[in-house]
């Protein structure tokens, strides 16, 4: 699968994934961290599970890492707070 990722926006529960030009140079990122949603969605669709993505990122907890996925599951398109 492909995400399309796009500035602007309120995600529903509140900003998980930001871009800011000072972080990884406005690469979309888990709020809060420095890892590019990209890696958390590219581990999914290889067939990670949230506790071994969580292993790999443990900056990104397993509930948040969970949010994300589930979001992204129903919204191939998502806009990024910037």
């Amino acid at each position: 699968m492909h995400y399309i990722f796009s500035r602007v926006i309120n995600l529903p529960e509140d900003y998980l994934v930001i871009s800011d030009p000072a972080i990884c140079g406005g690469k979309p990122v888990i709020k809060g961290t420095r890892v590019p949603a990209q890696y958390i969605l590219e581990l999914w669709d290889k067939g990670y599970s949230f506790e071994q993505i969580h292993r790999q990122y443990p900056t990104v907890s397993k509930e948040l890492v969970k949010m994300v996925i589930e979001y992204l599951s129903k919204n191939s398109t998502i806009k990024i707070l910037h």
